[in-house]
């Protein structure tokens, strides 16, 4: 539950710039790298969801920071842009706590499901 709520608030803070992008290009959602090994811990369907759904933005604001121009003479586009790097930073840090290294059967039915809404 707790991987839900930070979710929600970092989309809603943030992202915007990464959910248009999404609709306009029509991005697709892959399944993040997982474990397979016998002994990583195991994580519910939804709880794999959330994390492909965090992987996959957290990789298209990756994209975005990486071609955005900055305009260093305007301090709202230097706001902008540290405000993009501090919320992938989030992001980052909670597929790392929350998904690194977890097991899912689910994680390819759930990239799926989300491709198809």
């Amino acid at each position: 539950m707790e991987i839900h709520i930070k979710i929600i608030a970092i989309v809603m803070f943030g992202l915007i710039s990464v959910v248009i992008p999404q609709k306009i290009f029509a991005l697709k959602y892959e399944t993040p790298p997982s474990s397979s090994s016998s002994h990583a811990p195991v994580i519910s369907d939804a709880a794999m969801e959330e994390c492909v759904k965090l992987y996959n933005e957290a990789k298209w604001l990756s994209n975005n920071i990486d071609t955005l121009q900055v305009n260093s003479y305007s301090q709202s586009s230097i706001i902008a842009y540290n405000k993009k790097i501090s919320d992938h930073s989030e992001m980052i840090r909670l597929f790392n706590q929350d998904c690194a290294g977890k097991q899912s059967e689910s994680a390819y039915r759930a990239a799926q499901k989300l491709n198809n809404q």
